[in-house]
C-alpha cells in the first residue's frame, strides 16, 4: 500500500464544499474585499479586488504574476461578470492602481511582462524591490515598463512605505532599509529582498469621533479592521528585521501587560489572513512569526508535496500547526489542517478532485467565506465550478 509523503496535505472531506453562485455572492457583498490566491503550481499569483466605490465600480491590486495567461483570463471573467469595472474609461483609466512584483524570481514574475503588455494603459503604479536579477521575467518586466513610456509610476519601496487606495491600506513590512542597502553588494539571499505586505481595511489616515459637529475630536485609529499579511518569499533574516521595525508587546497575562495593552494600539503583525511565505519553505516561516500573526486563515501556494523543491516542507507545516495549536508538550496530535485554517492551492478533496484557486470574500465585519474553483495549475478559472467552503 502506497504511503503519501508527510508534506502532502490530507484530502479535505468533499462534504465541506457546497456548489454555489460565486458572482451572486459577490454582488451581495459590495463592501467586501476579494482576495484570490491562484493555483499556478509552484508560484505566486495574487489578485485583490477592492470594495465598491461610490460609483459602484471596483478596482484591483495585483501581487505577483508567476505564470502566463491565467490572471489575464481571470480579469476578463471578472469584467464580464461586472465584478471589475470595464477596462477603458477616459475619466478614470486606472483599473489597477497598484501592481506589486515582490522579487525577481520567475515563479513570481514570469507572467508580469505579459500582464503589463496587456494592461499597461490601466496600471497606475508598479512596486518592485530594486534587486537586480538577470532572469528572463525580470528583464522582460523592466522592458515592458520602459515601453509603457512613463505611463506607469515605478517605485522601489522599503519597510514602512504605505499607500491608501480608497479605504484599503497597503503597507510594506519588508525588506528593511538595512537589507535594502545591501542589494547592490548582493549581500542577501534574493528571497529576502521580497516585498512583504500588510493589507488593512476599512482604513483611514485620520479618524474623528462622530457626533461632534465642527468640534470633532481626534480619536485613535480603530483596531477593528480586517488584515491580510502577504509574505511573498521572505525568509528568516527578513522576518527578523520586520520584528525589529514593527515591534510588538509580547502577549502575556501579567497585569502590566494588560494595562499597557489598553493604550498601545494595534498589534503590528496581527492578521486574520496569512499568505505563508515561500510556498511553505522551511526557511520562510517559524513558530514565533506565526504566533505574532495569529492567523485564522493560513494559505499556502504550492503543488502540495511535489514540484522542483517538494514544497511545502514538512518542517514548515509543523511550525504553522504548532503555532496555531501548541501540542508538542502534551504529545497530542494536531487537528486536521482545515480545522486549523490551513489551506493549500494544490490540495484535493477526498474524491481526489483538485480544489484549486482560493478566493476569500472578506467583508468589513462578520464572517470571511472561502471559495474554491477546482482548477489545475494550467486551467483557467471557471466560476460555474465554484464551491463554497462550508465547514
Amino acid at each position: 500500500m502506497a504511503v503519501e509523503a508527510a508534506n502532502v496535505p490530507a484530502p479535505l472531506p468533499a462534504k465541506l464544499f457546497v456548489s454555489d453562485d460565486f458572482v451572486k455572492a459577490v454582488e451581495k457583498a459590495p463592501d467586501a474585499l476579494l482576495y484570490f490566491l491562484l493555483n499556478i503550481g509552484d508560484g505566486d499569483t495574487q489578485l485583490l479586488v477592492l470594495p465598491k466605490r461610490g460609483d459602484g465600480t471596483r478596482r484591483a491590486v495585483v501581487v505577483d504574476v508567476g505564470g502566463t495567461r491565467k490572471l489575464p483570463a481571470l480579469v476578463e471573467v471578472l469584467a464580464e461578470a461586472q465584478i471589475l469595472r470595464p477596462f477603458t474609461d477616459p475619466q478614470d483609466p486606472y483599473l489597477f492602481p497598484l501592481v506589486v512584483a515582490t522579487h525577481p524570481h520567475n515563479d513570481h514574475n514570469a507572467g508580469l511582462p505579459e500582464f503589463i503588455g496587456r494592461f499597461k494603459e490601466t496600471i497606475r503604479e508598479l512596486w518592485e524591490p530594486g534587486y537586480y536579477h538577470p532572469n528572463a521575467g525580470y528583464i522582460e518586466m523592466m522592458t515592458a515598463l520602459e515601453e509603457a513610456d512613463g505611463r506607469i509610476q515605478h517605485t522601489q519601496p522599503t519597510s514602512g512605505t504605505t499607500r491608501y487606495i480608497g479605504r484599503v491600506r497597503f503597507q510594506v513590512l519588508a525588506p528593511s532599509i538595512g537589507i535594502r542597502n545591501r542589494f547592490d553588494s548582493y549581500g542577501i539571499n534574493l528571497n529576502n529582498a521580497s516585498l512583504a505586505l500588510k493589507v488593512e481595511f476599512p482604513a483611514s489616515g485620520v479618524e474623528w469621533e462622530k457626533g461632534k459637529g465642527e468640534q470633532r475630536e481626534y480619536v485613535r485609529l480603530s483596531d477593528k479592521r480586517r488584515r491580510l499579511l502577504l509574505g511573498a518569499d521572505s525568509q528568516t533574516l527578513s522576518w527578523g528585521k520586520v520584528l525589529d521595525d514593527f515591534a510588538a508587546l509580547e502577549s502575556t497575562n501579567f497585569p502590566t501587560n494588560r494595562a499597557l495593552g489598553i493604550g498601545r494600539g494595534a498589534q503590528p503583525l496581527r492578521a486574520e489572513v496569512f499568505k505563508v511565505p515561500h510556498h511553505g519553505s522551511k526557511h520562510g516561516v517559524n513558530i514565533e512569526l506565526v504566533e505574532a500573526i495569529s492567523p485564522a486563515w493560513s494559505l499556502i501556494s504550492s503543488v502540495a508535496g511535489g514540484g522542483e523543491y517538494n514544497f511545502p516542507h514538512a518542517l514548515a507545516q509543523e511550525a504553522v500547526r504548532e503555532a496555531l495549536e501548541p501540542v508538542s508538550s502534551t504529545g497530542a496530535e494536531h487537528k486536521p489542517d482545515w480545522k486549523l485554517g490551513i489551506h493549500y492551492t494544490g490540495a484535493r478533496d477526498d474524491k481526489q478532485e483538485p480544489l484549486g484557486t482560493i478566493a476569500l470574500v472578506v467583508p468589513p465585519t462578520g464572517k470571511i467565506t472561502m471559495w474554491r474553483f477546482g482548477d489545475r495549475a494550467r486551467d483557467e478559472i471557471d466560476f460555474a465550478k465554484a464551491r463554497r467552503y462550508s465547514p
